[in-house]
């Protein structure tokens, strides 16, 4: 698990854990720790020894039913330092209005304010209708530094308007024994 700005951190940690060791992801989710008006964002996993969800392929099944760019009626936000969570919001808004689902992305230390945008939507009753989080997946990202090509950690969020989001036994039984302390 990982809270606040320490959300980033935890994903990069089971990332390369689960490319390294003989761990997979079984379960992960988003939402608040202690009470929803502190606002501190988390991102809990469950690590198994075998693979539960084949999760290239459950997002592959929602990549290919969307419209992934960053024209007017695109589902694409990409958080970066750049986009400030005063233009983030009314941004993500404006596409939900337009369509059913977006797809958040960030990596490395942007993850941070990325889990943060979905759970405001999500959880920060803001929308005139509900949305909910709908999956939500790491991802490698590779980019260039200079000449030099890096790997780095990312997310990938997927939002869906006049849904709840649904939470694991599991996930409630963490977050009521987190609440408890």
């Amino acid at each position: 698990m990982g809270f606040g700005n320490g959300t980033a951190l935890a994903c990069m940690a089971v990332q390369i854990s689960s490319s390294i060791a003989n761990v997979f992801i079984k379960e992960m989710s988003l939402d608040f720790i202690s009470s929803p008006a502190l606002r501190i964002g988390a991102v809990f996993f469950v690590l198994g020894k075998e693979r539960a969800v084949d999760w290239e392929k459950r997002k592959k099944e929602f990549d290919d039913k969307m419209k992934l760019d960053f024209s007017r009626d695109g589902q694409l936000i990409v958080v970066s330092r750049d986009l400030t969570p005063d233009k983030a919001i009314p941004l993500s808004l404006s596409k939900l209005a337009r369509s059913e689902m977006l797809k958040i992305m960030a990596a490395g230390s942007a993850i941070n304010r990325a889990v943060s945008l979905a759970l405001e939507l999500a959880k920060g009753d803001i929308a005139k209708e509900p949305i909910g989080i709908e999956f939500v997946v790491l991802s490698t990202i590779r980019f260039k530094i200079e000449n030099a090509d890096v790997q780095g950690t990312g997310i990938e969020i997927y939002l869906r308007k006049g849904v709840q989001t649904v939470y694991t036994p599991k996930h409630k039984e963490i977050t009521k024994m987190l609440q408890q302390k």
